[in-house]
């Protein structure tokens, strides 16, 4: 394996979780039910992924946690990401919370940021965010006690918490309860007028600005602090559906997953040589038998494996440098013996956490994300070949 290509990657990996960290500790847990508690010995970050997930200890790190049912009710001491169907956090977080689900609740105190987005999300009354708020839903209700700004995004919105400095809500039927209290100014635009309720407080004053509901496919001019926003929704939208897929393709391609990564990272600079020719190659070569009638279906044929392998490629990519991480922090491989590459739910959420990270770094972010894809599409096109003979 060739350690110039991937020196890059490690480079933007430590500087984006191990800055001011003396070193790279780390929990993994997983299975069908997890549950951590106050037993349990935690060194530093935690990563866990289970269908039936529950956090009741004290997180000494930051926290990855993916599931379908995410329930954490301990304090984490840094910043808490969590990814799942339906997701409670009631516990004390340090700094930072990032959380995306079907059904999101949320209580305790946070003491950063919070950006959520889900179909359903709660506030619920007592929570108390010293930070700004960031929230895209179906449905929200927002209690409690904001000491920043707030700027929401949802369809029905029900907002009854107190605000430290300016509101912004975008909705099409927004209600503002009896116990809002806001700080700053309320700039909310909808079809409608909001219902106000009796008791409110507004300090700054409040602007409305009328939207058609059929005009709500047009382009409008939106300020930068909205579109950051909605572009944080997105990528955590896109971060679970990465998510998801990789655990898909692996539960049921278990070892053949194991084969190309090993292979991959066993031959880097060649697997890669291969990724670009038939980056380059399969597409030319539909072209020209697109030329000749004899040639249109087995053109049609190349192209749906091409389709097939570069979708494949972006998935498997994340595994491989989910691997080549594990390996590195642990210095140990399959077995724990240091032989071959590691391949299982933790070198998943880990590549595909970081692999989501580097894409929003302009430039060197996006060339090592393609380093780590043209390897992967040479990996698996070997594979192919291997099968088809």
């Amino acid at each position: 394996m060739s350690k110039k290509l991937l020196f890059l990657s490690a480079a933007l990996l430590l500087g984006l979780i191990a800055v001011g960290k003396p070193a790279l500790a780390a929990d993994f847990k997983s299975g069908d039910a997890v549950s951590i508690t106050q037993t349990d010995k935690l060194s530093g970050d935690l990563y866990a992924a289970s269908n039936n997930l529950t956090v009741d200890a004290n997180l000494p790190g930051d926290a990855f946690l993916a599931g379908s049912m995410v329930r954490v009710t301990g304090k984490t001491a840094q910043s808490l990401h969590v990814a799942g169907s339906i997701v409670t956090v009631s516990g004390e977080v340090g700094h930072a919370l990032r959380v995306v689900g079907s059904q999101v609740m949320i209580s305790g105190t946070i003491d950063g940021d919070v950006m959520a987005a889900g179909g359903v999300v709660q506030i619920l009354p007592g929570t108390v965010i010293k930070g700004d708020l960031y929230l895209g839903a179906g449905s929200a209700v927002i209690d409690g006690k904001i000491l920043g700004s707030v700027k929401i995004a949802g369809t029905d919105t029900t907002f009854r918490a107190e605000a430290g400095k300016d509101v912004q809500i975008m909705a099409q039927k927004l209600t503002l309860g009896a116990q809002t209290k806001i700080a700053g100014k309320l700039f909310y635009q909808a079809p409608n007028e909001a219902t106000i309720a009796q008791g409110s407080t507004v300090t700054g004053g409040i602007e409305y600005k009328k939207v058609e509901k059929q005009q709500s496919t047009k382009a409008v001019p939106v300020k930068a602090d909205k579109v950051t926003g909605l572009a944080l929704i997105w990528f955590l939208g896109i971060l679970i559906t990465n998510l998801i897929l990789a655990y898909v393709g692996w539960y049921f391609f278990k070892q053949r997953v194991l084969d190309i990564t090993n292979q991959v990272l066993n031959n880097f600079a060649r697997q890669m040589g291969w990724g670009f020719v038939w980056l380059v190659v399969v597409p030319i070569a539909c072209v020209v038998l697109l030329i000749t009638l004899v040639g249109i279906p087995f053109s049609f044929f190349f192209l749906m494996v091409y389709v097939l392998a570069i979708s494949l490629a972006k998935v498997l990519a994340s595994v491989v440098l989910g691997s080549w991480l594990i390996k590195l922090i642990t210095k140990k491989g399959m077995n724990g013996n240091g032989k071959g590459w590691p391949v299982d739910w933790k070198v998943i959420l880990l590549g595909v956490i970081v692999m989501s990270l580097l894409m929003l770094i302009p430039v060197l972010g996006w060339i090592a994300c393609f380093v780590f894809f043209l390897a992967a599409l040479g990996g698996i096109m070997t594979a192919a070949k291997a099968i088809a003979k």
